[in-house]
């Protein structure tokens, strides 16, 4: 598992990040035309239109929680009632971009870094028979024998700097609090919160034989975030 080193700084961080993000939405006024509809329970959401013939996919997610795929067994699926299609090549999308990065990151999904990681697409006539076949679906796994370390501490940790990245900045907490004009030092509890999104994520593609004219999807981005 790979932990990265986080830069440590003895004088104030004097970057204003709130100004600078690529979303540019900061200190602006923002509509949510489609709030009212969400709030009453009038939305239509991406899920809910109704096409005919429309297909259904299903994900398949990972039982392993790290390694490598090395065979999906593809057929005895697509000999299920229904199913049409079983996709797991590179053009999946594992992770989109996020917050202010430019590009999304590297995509590999043979390569299994966490439980329950989508690594297949089950396509069928309806939902009811995407699903059974996603569940159906066998896979062959390296499951890797690498040290998953989940305290930066632990001797198994590996910690890799970015290449891009400037050096680490090694910083003294204790001096600076002593120094510091003014020091807050306190401890607050709070409640647990979970979030829950008022809208599920799924899209609908709608496909003419040779490529997709139109999409029905939730995306949760704003001006200048990119996505693939």
């Amino acid at each position: 598992m790979r932990l990265f080193k986080t830069d440590m700084y003895n004088t104030p961080d004097t970057r204003n990040l709130l100004d600078h993000t690529r979303q540019g939405v900061i200190g602006k006024p923002l509509d949510r035309p489609e709030g009212p509809l969400k709030v009453s329970g009038s939305a239509t959401y991406s899920a809910e239109w109704k096409f005919d013939n429309c297909a259904e996919g299903v994900l398949v997610l990972s039982t392993i929680a790290q390694g490598t795929v090395e065979t999906i067994h593809k057929q005895p699926v697509l000999d299920m009632p229904g199913v049409l299609a079983v996709l797991a090549d590179e053009a999946m999308t594992r992770r989109s971009t996020q917050g202010t990065a430019g590009e999304a990151p590297v995509q590999d999904v043979h390569t299994v870094e966490y439980f329950a990681q989508p690594i297949a697409l089950v396509v069928a006539e309806n939902f009811e028979q995407a699903r059974d076949a996603a569940l159906a679906l066998k896979v062959d796994y390296a499951i890797s024998d690498e040290p998953i370390a989940l305290d930066p501490e632990s001797p198994d940790a590996e910690v890799e700097d970015p290449a891009n990245s400037e050096p680490v900045k090694g910083g003294d907490l204790d001096q600076a609090m002593r120094d510091a004009a003014f020091a807050v030092d306190v401890e607050y509890d709070t409640p647990g919160h979970a979030s829950a999104a008022m809208e599920p994520h799924a899209t609908i593609a709608q496909w003419d034989g040779c490529v997709f004219r139109k999409f029905w999807t939730l995306i949760s981005l704003n001006r200048g975030q990119a996505f693939r």
